[in-house]
């Protein structure tokens, strides 16, 4: 059952994208199925070349973001803007033209349909010619563990191809400031967000090196702290409780050995493993500590976000 009366805001981060931001605007679709009106603008991070004069030239509306702040920083204004703008489905697509805008339509289709509050465009990935092997496996590994971690399949986890329902903008508080892909999707089990995947196109890139990572050891690098950090915040009680039950079973077979000589051979050369078990069961105790007090924060963190989102639902009403 659709919505007779849809509003869709389709934004394009860009950074130094002039080569190719107009190919991207002009690729847009104009009319799409059940959307009665499509507002687009980019969200211009900083660029120091034309990009931004001429999107403008093009009347197309830009907000531009200075000094640079980066892809997630203009994702939350992206979706704040939209808000403001009383859409009722957003589209992210990249201004670097990876992307086949003409399956937008088909990115929103199971939103319209109720079937989800985001979907994921989930590129061809072992077609995409500029991905290395190494590249390709990096992609395929990496949605596999973030499947693993929110209990959800996602096979392109990375992917900037994305849309999302008025729900999902409202509940969503990014705060990782290197991408918004992955915490994204990490935040949306957490607050009951329905994801699914959609089988998109993508065009002839070129191959150039990325502006979010130097290497993909850098990326590696950087998504892993990402997850752990992500681990922390939303699992903290797993997560010390883990940590804390290893140091303790350690502890304790160190402290059994320490009994077990001191009762046959008087203990005599084997003090080290007693104050190694005493260290290792206080770490243990303090990790069990911070579970409990993570566990706490995470209440509390719950809160904030209900009373955030109330506000949001009154300060960006209908």
């Amino acid at each position: 059952m659709y919505n007779p009366i849809m509003k869709l805001a389709i934004q394009i981060p860009a950074h130094n994208e002039q080569d190719c931001i107009l190919e991207v605007l002009h690729s847009i679709p104009k009319n799409i199925k059940n959307i009665d009106e499509v507002e687009i603008f980019v969200l211009n991070d900083g660029s120091t070349d034309n990009t931004s004069k001429l999107c403008k030239e093009n009347n197309i509306k830009v907000i531009d973001i200075y000094p640079q702040k980066g892809l997630s920083y203009a994702f939350k204004l992206g979706i704040e803007n939209a808000l403001k703008n009383k859409a009722d489905i957003l589209v992210n697509i990249d201004g670097d033209n990876q992307y086949n805008a003409q399956d937008i339509e088909k990115l929103i289709t199971p939103i319209l349909e109720n079937k989800a509050d985001i979907a994921i465009g989930t590129r061809p990935i072992d077609k995409i010619s500029t991905f290395t092997p190494f590249k390709k496996f990096l992609q395929k590994f990496g949605s596999s563990i973030v499947s693993q971690f929110i209990k959800t399949p996602i096979k392109d986890a990375t992917s900037g191809f994305r849309a999302l329902n008025r729900n999902a903008m409202l509940k969503l508080n990014i705060f990782n400031n290197f991408t918004y892909t992955i915490e994204m999707l990490i935040q949306a089990k957490f607050k009951d967000l329905s994801i699914t995947n959609v089988d998109i196109k993508t065009n002839p890139q070129p191959n150039r090196k990325s502006r979010l990572f130097k290497n993909n050891f850098d990326y590696i690098i950087k998504q892993t702290k990402n997850l752990i950090r992500f681990f922390i915040i939303y699992k903290p009680c797993r997560f010390f409780g883990i940590f804390s039950l290893i140091l303790c079973i350690i502890g304790l077979l160190i402290g059994a050995r320490f009994l077990y000589y001191f009762i046959n051979f008087d203990g005599n050369g084997h003090i080290q493993s007693l104050i190694l078990c005493t260290i290792i069961m206080t770490l243990s105790f303090i990790c069990a500590m911070l579970a409990i007090v993570g566990d706490l924060f995470s209440i509390n963190r719950k809160l904030l976000e209900d009373i955030q989102l109330e506000i949001r639902q009154n300060k960006y009403k209908k």
